[in-house]
């Protein structure tokens, strides 16, 4: 069988260096260098040099896939995945688009495709696992996604590392969260709601609201509903005080007799200092938490999901990146093998019902190393 995976950054290496040990795998990139990186670490992965959003080009490429899968810049992910729906292929991305994807439903279903958008660790198992939570349970009473890259280790000053661009964790400083409180979406400032809470192997974290629900806030209907990014403590502070100092804006002011974006200047200062550095001993953590409760029948059931995951010191690939990466891929096998038979564009959530399916995709992440430790418990004859 083949497969295409379109875009060859970080993590798009490690889904086409996973995906190539079940499929003929051809990587699409506009970049030649890093497709002659690719070409040299997988000497099995072919290449192809073509902008994700040439859906001419694109489509001859595609003709002979099996299945697709992505990730590229969010700003072009709605085009790329509206060219692949048009080429008849059926698609797992990571691409992190603004617009509502689910806009291109019927298009896919048009095309008789399936797409599984947002399918990495969070968006993507966070909400594949809420939605599990959701499918056992008569109604829903609190669901909170807990997650963080994290440092191995407190880096000083900012005990924070980073394995992607300074912008995009910016932005997350930055854009107003969405969250549901008794069954309405309410919107919150930007590292708004902060505590302190306990989580295994790794102890205390900060914890703050985050605007990563997406497509939860429409297809999961729950009285309290919360993603929360965490970090090492202290580091809230930090931001909120660079954000107070107005270097995060991006409109652009007069610095130094000079016209910037202080955003851009911000993110030239950290991004050095932030960088994770595996040859000087940086390694990275992903840390997660899903918890879904309520009632089933009489009784009050919370499920729990604990993830752990370390940065991998045989494939020398951090941890975020494996995450993000090997759940995508493991959703493609689904979708390849007809696993998934659903057609049109279906967010992870609404596939949790399956048993078979979540059967499949914790067996499969852990033959990879990614654990997702379930905990179920039970008060009996609440009402």
């Amino acid at each position: 069988m083949k497969s295409v995976q379109i875009g060859g950054g970080l993590v798009g290496n490690i889904i086409a260096e996973d995906m190539s040990r079940d499929f003929d795998v051809t990587v699409v990139d506009l970049d030649e260098k890093t497709l002659e990186k690719i070409k040299a670490k997988n000497g099995a992965v072919k290449t192809a040099v073509c902008s994700c959003t040439d859906a001419e080009k694109l489509a001859g490429i595609l003709k002979e896939a099996d299945i697709v899968t992505a990730g590229v810049p969010g700003r072009l992910g709605r085009q790329m995945m509206e060219a692949v729906i048009k080429a008849g292929k059926s698609l797992c991305d990571i691409s992190f688009m603004p617009e509502d994807f689910e806009e291109l439903d019927g298009l896919a279903k048009k095309h008789n495709v399936t797409v599984v958008p947002d399918i990495g660790v969070a968006p993507g198992m966070s909400n594949f696992l809420v939605g599990r939570g959701a499918a056992l349970l008569d109604e829903v009473e609190k669901a909170v996604i807990y997650v963080g890259g994290i440092p191995e280790k407190k880096i000083p000053p900012f005990n924070y590392q980073i394995t992607w661009s300074a912008s995009d964790v910016i932005e997350e400083y930055t854009r107003p969260a969405r969250y549901i409180k008794d069954f309405e979406p309410v919107v919150i400032e930007a590292m708004g709601d902060l505590n302190l809470e306990e989580f295994p192997k790794v102890g205390t974290l900060e914890t703050f609201i985050t605007d990563g629900l997406r497509s939860l806030v429409k297809n999961v209907r729950a009285r309290n509903m919360q993603e929360r990014t965490m970090r090492w403590p202290g580091h809230v502070e930090q931001m909120r005080l660079l954000r107070a100092m107005g270097l995060f804006d991006e409109e652009k002011r007069v610095l130094g007799g000079n016209a910037v974006s202080p955003r851009d200047v911000a993110c030239d200062l950290l991004f050095p200092m932030w960088k994770m550095d595996p040859k000087a001993g940086d390694r990275d953590l992903t840390i997660m938490r899903v918890v879904v409760e309520g009632y089933k029948g009489r009784d009050y059931v919370k499920f729990t999901w604990d993830l752990y995951d370390r940065f991998d010191e045989k494939t020398w690939n951090n941890s975020m990146g494996r995450c993000t990466g090997l759940t995508c891929s493991i959703f493609a096998h689904a979708v390849a093998s007809g696993l998934i038979k659903e057609k049109g564009v279906i967010a992870p959530e609404k596939l949790a019902a399956s048993d078979e399916l979540y059967d499949f995709v914790i067996s499969e992440q852990k033959k990879r190393g990614i654990d997702y430790i379930e905990s179920v418990s039970a008060v009996k004859n609440v009402r």
